[in-house]
Formats: structure tokens, C-alpha cells, sequence
């Protein structure tokens, strides 16, 4: 388990692997380039090795965040790969979470539903 600046848990977990150090630097890595983009509480990594079946590798990540979690998951045929892709996945639906609210935001500014605009004393005043 790593800890970032930012308090941020990192669990990873070997199933049919060997814990290895460059694997978890990658993993640390790719997360940090992640955490730029969402705040993130606590990771989970798991990595499988598959003995006889192609791809061999397969990476599950789960990202603790304020509001719904983000998982993700890639097979392919090094660590490293299946790694990026599952990090290209996560960059994808966390820009994807933040341009839906951006877009929901904006729709309600122009319906004129801003909360913002109103004064505590707009509403419900009898004049």
C-alpha cells in the first residue's frame, strides 16, 4: 500500500503473479497522471496472470471518489499494456462525468435555473 500527498490509498493485489516493484512504480505512475484529473481517496489494483489463455494478463481497477466510483478492466499481453489501456479508460469516463455536469450546468443557466442568481431575499418576497 502507497500513500500520495494527496492521502491517496493505493491497494494492489497479485493473483497467479509474483509481486514485482516495476509493476507497482507503473501502477503509481499511471494513477498519479489519473489523479490530475479527479480526486481520488483510495485505488485498487488488481493484476491476473492467466496461465494458457490469451491475453495473459488482465488489470481490474476500482478509483474511490466523492460520488459514484469508477471501475475499469483490460486484458492484453504484458502488464504494461493491459495498465495503459485501463488508464486511458478511467481518463475517458472521468472527462466524460465532468463535461455531463459542465453540459447539465449550462442547460440550467439558460433555462434561468441557476440557484446562484437568486438573493436569500428574492424568493418569497411580497413585494
Amino acid at each position: 500500500m502507497t500513500t500520495f500527498r494527496n492521502n491517496i490509498n493505493i491497494i494492489v493485489r497479485y493473483q497467479g503473479l509474483p509481486r514485482r516493484a516495476i509493476w507497482q512504480e507503473l501502477i503509481e505512475t499511471k494513477l498519479r497522471k489519473v489523479q490530475n484529473l479527479a480526486s481520488i481517496a483510495k485505488a485498487s489494483v488488481t493484476l491476473h496472470g492467466q496461465h494458457g489463455v490469451r491475453p495473459t494478463f488482465r488489470v481490474l481497477t476500482k478509483l474511490e471518489v466523492p460520488g459514484p466510483d469508477f471501475h475499469a478492466q483490460a486484458s492484453d499481453y504484458t502488464v504494461a499494456a493491459a495498465l495503459i489501456k485501463v488508464v486511458k479508460h478511467l481518463e475517458r469516463q472521468i472527462r466524460s462525468r465532468k463535461h455531463r455536469r459542465a453540459n447539465k450546468w449550462k442547460t440550467n443557466v439558460r433555462l434561468g435555473l441557476n440557484p446562484t442568481q437568486y438573493s436569500p431575499g428574492s424568493l418569497g418576497s411580497g413585494a
